[in-house]
């Protein structure tokens, strides 16, 4: 591959890889940021609803009596509530404030829960918020006003839940969390370089089947070429009449007019430049009318209606004629070349040498052709090219007892 044209696709490849890649990152930071924020949304939550389930419970287990006496006794029987892992407060209105329920041994060391008491009944609700103690540890405060018989706010219930435990669960998954992102992005980049390196695989092999189609039209022509330079030397001899060589000249001009227009004709085919043009079209009756005047050509057909471009197929079957009528037994009571349409097919049979097997799977490779093959090697590679235009294929094979057949299937 040329320099300039390799450092093409590298660039190409480069952009691509990129794209891919920035496409990919920011896909997976996004997802990790909502996967982090959506967990740390529920942990809060989950530690709120907590504090608020335990403060709820010690409010429905204890109670003030017409004597404005307090009573713990139910939330006693309910160890779990209190000696779980917050501090539980309970302090009623003063002044003084009376400490009625209280930790035995407090997490907090809180600066002065009796204003925060005396705040709370003041506010007759619940309160829930954030703060540290006076050793610098945080909390999660979650108070709730009690009442005496006549429903009037004498005390507060203080639930103060740690929050160590919710920062370290989630300090641990955003760990988890960056690691997985990580391992993610690096497999998706490794992805991406993959993907762009084949997704330029038919940009390249386009690339050397240019280079390969040029080299072989190159060396195709040179032949004709030569040969003409040839006899116009022999006309500046003088060594053959003038008349002679013109007819010669003229034969090999001719061959080569028809090998260049195969090449144009491959060329566009292979490029797609050439879009069908397709119409309901009696198959039988197109087959029939490019039939040359031949005895040696035997015809046999069934009505056959199809969509196709009227004009690409006429070029594939008549070069499929034309490759029989080149390699076929010039015997005068040899078999006829049977030409049979019926259904989707048209079927080419003959009497020749048969393809060499050895070539019949690159036979519709263009430029492939047998030892000592007239034809160019570009006649069933146009043919192969119609069909697949056409949704078909060109199928090749040897017959028993000697002889080739072509079926092309539209």
């Amino acid at each position: 591959m040329p320099r300039a044209r390799e450092l093409v696709l590298r660039r190409l490849h480069l952009r691509l890889t990129a794209i891919w890649t920035a496409a990919w990152l920011l896909c997976v930071i996004v997802l990790c940021a909502v996967a982090i924020a959506t967990h740390a949304r529920l942990a809060q939550l989950d530690l709120a609803s907590s504090a608020r389930l335990r403060a709820t419970a010690v409010y429905g287990l204890t109670w003030f009596d017409a004597d404005g006496r307090f009573h713990d006794e139910l939330l006693r029987k309910e160890p779990d509530v209190i000696d779980g892992d917050s501090d539980i407060w309970g302090i009623g209105k003063g002044p003084p404030a009376k400490i009625l329920l209280r930790p035995q041994r407090a997490r907090f060391d809180l600066p002065d829960p009796d204003a925060l008491a005396a705040r709370v009944i003041r506010a007759g609700g619940d309160i829930a918020e954030e703060g540290r103690d006076r050793r610098g540890r945080a909390y999660l405060l979650q108070a709730k006003a009690t009442y005496d018989d006549r429903d009037r706010p004498i005390a507060a219930i203080l639930v103060l839940a740690d929050p160590s435990v919710r920062d370290a669960t989630h300090a641990a998954f955003v760990r988890w969390t960056l690691l997985i992102a990580a391992a993610l992005a690096a497999f998706g980049i490794l992805i991406g370089h993959l993907l762009s390196r084949r997704s330029l695989r038919p940009a390249i092999a386009s690339f050397e089947q240019q280079e390969r189609f040029i080299a072989a039209a190159a060396h195709e022509l040179r032949t004709p070429v030569a040969r003409l330079q040839a006899l116009c030397e022999t006309a500046h001899d003088g060594r053959e009449p003038p008349a002679q060589v013109l007819a010669r000249v003229e034969r090999v001009a001719g061959q080569t007019a028809g090998l260049v227009d195969q090449l144009l004709l491959l060329a566009r085919l292979d490029a797609a430049a050439s879009p069908l043009n397709p119409a309901p079209v009696r198959l039988d009756l197109l087959v029939e009318a490019i039939l040359p005047e031949d005895p040696r050509i035997a015809f046999k057909a069934s009505e056959s209606v199809l969509n196709l471009d009227a004009g690409l197929v006429q070029t594939a079957v008549r070069n499929l004629i034309d490759n029989a009528l080149l390699h076929a037994s010039g015997d005068a009571g040899a078999e006829p070349i049977a030409v049979t349409v019926g259904g989707r097919k048209v079927i080419v049979e003959d009497r020749g040498p048969g393809f060499p097997e050895d070539l019949l799977l690159r036979l519709r490779e263009p430029f492939v052709t047998g030892p000592g093959s007239r034809g160019t090697g570009l006649g069933l590679a146009i043919v192969q090219h119609i069909a697949q235009l056409h949704g078909g294929e060109l199928r090749l094979e040897n017959r028993a007892g000697g002889g080739a057949r072509a079926e092309l299937n539209l």
